[in-house]
Parts: C-alpha cells; sequence; structure tokens
C-alpha cells in the first residue's frame, strides 16, 4: 500500500500513515469531489463518500447555483494563470478589469480599472477597449473594437485570456 499524500510504502490494512500521520482510506472506498464555484469564487470544495450521494444529488455550502453558461475565459498568462470566468447565457454586458466596478476583476497591476467589455449580440461576441492606457491586442494585433471567435487569444496589460464558447 502507498501512501497517496506522501508516497511512503506500508503494510496492506494501514489506517494511517506512519511516515505522515494521515488517515487512509481502505482500498475500494472510492471519494468523489463536487466543486462548485462562481464568479466571485466563494465557496467551499466538499469531499464526500461516493456511496452516500444519490446520482442528482448536487452539494454546495454558501453558493450560488451555476447557471447555464455560453462559454468561458481561461486566463493564460498573468497573475491570475488558470482562472476561468464563465460567460453567462444572458450577458448583457461584461466588464473586465481590475477595479470594483468591473464583472470579472483581476489582480493585474497594468490594467484599467475597467479595461474592455465583451457583449452578445446576435449570437455573436464583440469584444470592445474601454479607451484602456495599455490597449487591447487579440491575437497579436492592437485593436478598439472586435468579433470574437472561438480561440482567441485576449491581451490586456501582462494578461492572456483565451476565449471559448461552446
Amino acid at each position: 500500500m502507498i501512501c497517496p499524500y506522501c508516497g511512503a510504502t506500508l503494510p496492506d490494512g494501514s489506517k494511517t500513515c506512519r511516515d505522515c500521520g494521515k488517515p487512509l482510506r481502505p482500498a475500494g472506498s472510492a471519494k468523489t469531489e463536487i466543486v462548485a464555484e462562481n464568479l466571485s469564487n466563494a465557496g467551499t470544495t466538499s469531499v464526500f463518500p461516493e456511496e452516500t450521494l444519490e446520482k442528482t444529488q448536487i452539494l454546495s455550502e454558501g453558493l450560488e447555483p451555476v447557471g447555464p453558461f455560453l462559454g468561458w475565459l481561461v486566463i493564460m498568462e498573468g497573475p491570475d494563470q488558470w482562472k476561468e470566468f464563465h460567460i453567462p447565457a444572458d450577458p448583457g454586458q461584461l466588464l473586465v478589469g481590475r477595479g470594483e466596478a468591473a464583472d470579472i476583476r483581476l489582480n493585474d497591476d497594468t490594467l484599467s480599472r475597467i479595461h474592455i467589455s465583451i457583449r452578445k449580440k446576435d449570437e455573436e461576441f464583440y469584444l470592445t477597449d474601454l479607451d484602456s492606457d495599455s490597449g487591447t491586442r487579440v491575437n497579436g494585433k492592437p485593436v478598439e473594437r472586435v468579433k470574437l471567435q472561438d480561440g482567441d487569444r485576449i491581451q490586456i496589460g501582462n494578461t492572456t485570456i483565451a476565449f471559448k464558447i461552446l
């Protein structure tokens, strides 16, 4: 038996790791991890034994349900690397920047408080630079307003964002 936490080799049937002291699961007691996240990154991750869950049961603590979404923005480079933000089914206008008024607030000091907006119109998405100091690039080209395509790379300040639609 191998400790999943520290990698120590242990006798079969061990209940705790003799090296790190963490409790061990008996073989065959799979766990299911349920993670829910809203745009403000609030909430917790809970782990429950799979046998205690019904197939349709969703558990969360202090979270709002995640509604339908059309796509997402993935931070590929920058201070918030690997964070993801859903684009809701009826996004209206999503404001992206470092300020408190932004719908998607990033920790990049080189961004304007409200740097860009993303809007959906007639099943298409449009990005508009909101007179930012450092400008906006999509796929390496400077833009003021552009129609976004699936897979576009948006660069604002020191942050690169992948735009994905369903």
